[in-house]
């Protein structure tokens, strides 16, 4: 249980962490910058970055729900949505953080990065459409970083509270 508990912290602590930190400090900054902050961007998150908030993302929520199974009764309903409910509550936020990177900012990521790579093939400026695409995706990746601060102040809540 201890090292359950280690693993969940330490990778909670570099998720929530550089969540925080892309969505109020690296975005805005990126996007002061224009075209170089995108370029910046997109080096950032087609290197290391990615994976790894993806793999402290499924640590955090794996050993979470291993904790949580000796908590909860093995998952039994009446535990789970009356003496921890709040523990219930945040760990779905946190899953829920989890789905929305892997499922919407993984995708639009991965989408930018191929629009990115015809845009440096083409060598010139992006049309009208690459640029409505490429301020789409980049909305997309704002919008789920925003939903995701939410859901993970729901969790650590959650966690402390339950």
């Amino acid at each position: 249980m201890t090292l359950l508990r280690l693993i969940h912290v330490l990778s909670a602590i570099f998720w929530v962490g550089s969540t925080l930190f892309i969505t109020f400090f690296l975005e805005p900054t990126v996007q002061a910058l224009g075209a170089e902050g995108g370029r910046f961007m997109q080096r950032l998150t087609g290197g290391r970055l990615s994976p790894a908030m993806a793999l402290a993302g499924l640590l955090t929520i794996a050993s979470g729900l291993w904790m949580y199974a000796s908590v909860s009764g093995g998952f039994d309903l009446g535990v789970m949505f009356a003496a921890r409910l709040p523990l219930t509550l945040g760990a779905l936020a946190g899953i829920t953080s989890l789905l929305v990177g892997l499922l919407v900012q993984g995708r639009a990521s991965r989408q930018l990065k191929a629009l990115g790579q015809r845009l440096a093939a083409q060598g010139g400026p992006p049309t009208p459409e690459q640029a409505a695409r490429l301020a789409a995706l980049q909305h997309t990746l704002r919008r789920g970083g925003q939903l995701n601060v939410l859901l993970m102040i729901l969790a650590v809540v959650g966690m402390v509270t339950g």
